[in-house]
């Protein structure tokens, strides 16, 4: 198949999927599902065609990307009624770039290979900013061919593209980044709210903190964060908590320990509860009692 012969077909204008959507109707137009349909409001000049379901996608697309939220949601848009699945036709290659479970991933692999179509696990890591910059990091998991075939429209919405194996391990890989990730957030919220405690000054703290050993992606945006005192959702507790789920599934189906992320799950489901669920995960620093 040329390159002039490949329809993109988009699922899922959220907060990550609408600018990567942006990003592909710069280079082509682009058929467009979402559940929410005020979501896609504004697509349309820039070359987008809005259809009604998942269904329409797979008929008018045969290289479809999605993104939304969770192992639900993919399920209702793939297998729901008039779902992606039913639609796709032989030689459709469908990326996944949400994070879900290794599990599901194969399960649904397997339904489109029966159908002719290939599945491309393609999770993404690098949040909102990433994505609207297109500065993401994605990686794939699926057959050698089909990232080939896709990966020229990966670099449209990221700057590290990596094949990580067969279908699944896109998934796998991220939901082992996604553990570390999430500890680091929760640590460096712990050590932040101490140090302040402690009467450190902020940017005493940001000086030391973002360029010794300390240092990292998540400290850096805890501190932000904590400084701007803003946590609406760039990526929310909800999404957090999901991803550390993920990762105590794919730990007990390999019979692994992660002693660690089971005491950051309990954590983090204590922060959910708390009210904060659709805030941003760095609001997990307001577990502790503001006195600056």
């Amino acid at each position: 198949m040329t390159a002039q012969d490949i329809r993109l077909g988009f699922i899922g204008t959220g907060i990550m999927g609408r600018p990567m959507v942006e990003h592909l109707l710069a280079e082509q137009a682009v058929t467009v599902y979402n559940r929410t349909r005020d979501k896609t409001a504004g697509l349309e000049p820039l070359g987008a065609d809005i259809v009604q379901t998942p269904g329409e996608v797979g008929r008018r697309a045969n290289l479809i990307f999605i993104m939304v939220t969770n192992d639900v949601a993919l399920e209702s848009i793939v297998l729901g009624q008039d779902g992606l699945m039913d639609a796709v036709r032989q030689g459709t290659v469908i990326v996944d770039h949400s994070t879900v479970s290794v599990g599901l991933t194969r399960r649904l692999a397997d339904l489109a290979h029966a159908r002719g179509a290939v599945w491309c696990d393609a999770p993404v890591t690098g949040g909102d900013i990433g994505a609207q910059n297109a500065t993401l990091t994605i990686m794939v998991g699926g057959p050698k061919e089909a990232f080939e075939r896709v990966h020229p429209y990966l670099k449209s919405l990221g700057q590290r593209i990596v094949h990580v194996g067969d279908v699944g391990q896109g998934q796998a890989l991220k939901v082992v980044s996604n553990l570390v990730s999430a500890l680091n957030l929760m640590a460096a919220a712990e050590g932040i709210r101490l140090g302040r405690e402690a009467g450190l000054p902020l940017d005493a703290m940001e000086a030391v903190m973002t360029h010794g050993s300390a240092a990292s992606f998540e400290v850096s945006k805890m501190l932000d964060r904590y400084r701007r005192q803003d946590y609406q959702p760039g990526f929310s507790v909800a999404n957090r908590f999901k991803d550390l789920g993920l990762a105590r599934e794919l730990a007990r189906s390999l019979n692994q320990s992660i002693p660690l992320g089971d005491q950051g799950y309990d954590l983090y489901r204590e922060h959910l509860n708390g009210g904060h669920e659709k805030l941003d995960e760095s609001s997990y620093i307001m577990r502790w009692p503001a006195h600056d």
